[in-house]
């Protein structure tokens, strides 16, 4: 809908200076929030970055340890096993676990379940196949002894249940990690590795069971890049910390609960990480006795029984030169000056700027006029219906000269305003024609002799006055900008200060004029 105010009033003097002025702090806050921002964001993408990436390295390690395991000389020795008759499996698995002294056990399972098992005893190798009763026997390779599994350590049922399922979700290439204590009844302190491998019957799975240690050695000889803290964590919220031992050698590789791990950055990280599930996986910032840490677990379950690498990155360590805390403080004191200068410019130019702000809102044509006068007279509008002539004594009189100029002087003394001439008290536009001027410019000339006569001619660049045609008449538009130095009226002998009031023009007296001296 159009805007029924005048131009002038959309933007006055000083309303183009506050707008300035408010610009100006809004800038200087939204590129200091924008800047912030973007240096919070790099920083903590960075930092995500750099978790993340050590975290996968360092699971990338993990997964070494079975492919060392699997080759030998550089060949795969089980990338294929041509025969899975036991006394093949043997061969086989006896010269890994030969070469890998903390290996504990090697299972070979199927979608049923364990078909073939060698492990480690205290006294030497054992191996077990499935007997016909559905239980399991176990003698040494060497067929000199034999045992019945003890039920407490061995539960078949179980262990086939877990190594099916394991099968069925295991695709090729992956590498799945858990505890082995789901076939064997052996807690966080073993864990188990399994992949698949094509058989002579068909694809199978290779399970490697080993001590927790020999991961946790595995990682605390691994390219660690950015990270500072490495530690396995279990589902069940169980937490191992990595390089405790190098620190501490007296210190058992044992899990325990996230509370009772001695470093405050693991302990935290991990107790967040056991409440919530939905963060692992995921960078997480962490504020740890004041300072700031990213913590990221990679899974190395690929389902099931979750076994996850943790990882925790300080932010001091990982973020670039530009998101540092000293280039924020030079950041923040460099754009605090900016904006001071800035606001600094804008006060001392400020009567310039009211100055622009008034003459781009100023009346210059017929229906600015007119919505001027449908406002009606106020603080910064008046109308004067002649400039010399006195309708009632019906002869030019120097009082009417007096009266447009003590306008003019009380505008320049307030907040700047219009002067009418050739319109009436009542709003009737009727033009000068009394006053006999010769045309529009010779009337022009007396209004700007008149300010020039009664206020001196340094004031005359405060006024700006044009002759505007409206409905047949002529009007004088003289726009008034406000002034910092007194426009004192000189009246004969006399000196006169005005300023307006309402919409009215008020003299002061000397005391109020040293008041309005005080004030500006």
């Amino acid at each position: 809908m159009f805007d029924q105010r005048p131009a002038q009033s959309i933007i006055r003097g000083k309303n183009l200076y506050r707008i300035l002025q408010a610009g100006v702090l809004l800038a200087w806050a939204v590129l200091g929030a924008l800047v912030f921002w973007g240096v919070r964001e790099v920083r903590h993408d960075a930092a995500a970055v750099a978790v993340e990436s050590s975290a996968k390295g360092l699971a990338g390690a993990v997964t070494v340890l079975v492919n060392a395991v699997t080759t030998s000389g550089g060949d795969m020795v089980v990338s294929r096993l041509d025969s899975l008759g036991p006394s093949d499996l043997r061969r086989t698995f006896t010269d890994i676990l030969g070469r890998h002294p903390d290996m504990a056990s090697i299972m070979v399972s199927d979608g049923e379940g364990l078909r073939y098992l060698l492990l480690r005893g205290a006294d030497g190798l054992l191996e077990a196949v499935p007997g016909q009763d559905g239980g399991w026997t176990l003698w040494r390779p060497d067929g000199s002894s034999s045992a019945a599994v003890a039920p407490e350590r061995f539960d078949g049922a179980a262990v086939d249940k877990a190594l099916a399922e394991e099968f069925r979700h295991l695709e090729p290439g992956q590498v799945n990690w858990r505890s082995a204590g789901r076939y064997v009844d052996a807690g966080e302190s073993w864990l188990a590795a399994a992949s698949l491998v094509q058989g002579g019957a068909g694809r199978v799975m290779l399970s490697f069971v080993f001590p927790v240690g020999v991961v946790v050695n595995q990682l605390d000889g691994a390219e660690k890049g950015r990270a500072e803290k490495v530690f396995l964590f279990w589902d069940n919220g169980s937490v191992l910390p990595v390089g405790d031992a190098d620190r501490n050698p007296g210190a058992a590789r044992q899990p325990g609960p996230a509370q009772e791990i001695p470093d405050p950055v693991i302990a935290a990280a991990a107790e967040r990480m056991a409440r919530d599930a939905s963060l692992r996986g995921v960078p997480v910032p962490l504020r740890v006795r004041g300072e700031v840490w990213w913590a990221y677990l990679a899974p190395l379950s690929v389902f099931g029984d979750t076994l996850s690498l943790g990882v925790v990155v300080p932010m001091a360590g990982v973020i670039p030169s530009l998101g540092s805390d000293t280039f924020l403080q030079v950041f923040g004191s460099a754009l605090a000056l900016l904006g001071v200068a800035a606001l600094y410019l804008l006060r001392r130019n400020r009567s310039r700027i009211e100055t622009l702000g008034m003459r781009h809102g100023a009346a210059r044509n017929a229906d600015d006029v007119l919505r001027l006068i449908a406002e009606g007279e106020s603080r910064g509008l008046e109308f004067k219906q002649t400039m010399r002539f006195n309708l009632k004594a019906g002869k030019n009189g120097k009082e009417i000269e007096h009266a447009i100029v003590k306008s003019v002087s009380a505008f320049i003394n307030s907040e700047g305003g219009t002067l009418l001439v050739g319109v009436a008290d009542d709003g009737t536009v009727t033009g000068f024609a009394e006053d006999s001027f010769a045309n529009d410019d010779k009337a022009l000339l007396h209004f700007n002799n008149l300010v020039n006569q009664y206020l001196g001619a340094e004031f005359s660049r405060y006024v700006e006055t044009m002759a505007i045609q409206v409905g047949g008449a002529t009007v004088i538009r003289a726009l008034c900008m406000p002034a910092r130095v007194p426009a004192i009226l000189k009246n004969g002998q006399s000196e006169e200060f005005y300023v307006r009031s309402g919409p009215a023009s008020r003299q002061l007296s000397f005391s109020q004029f040293h008041e309005w001296l005080r004030n500006h």
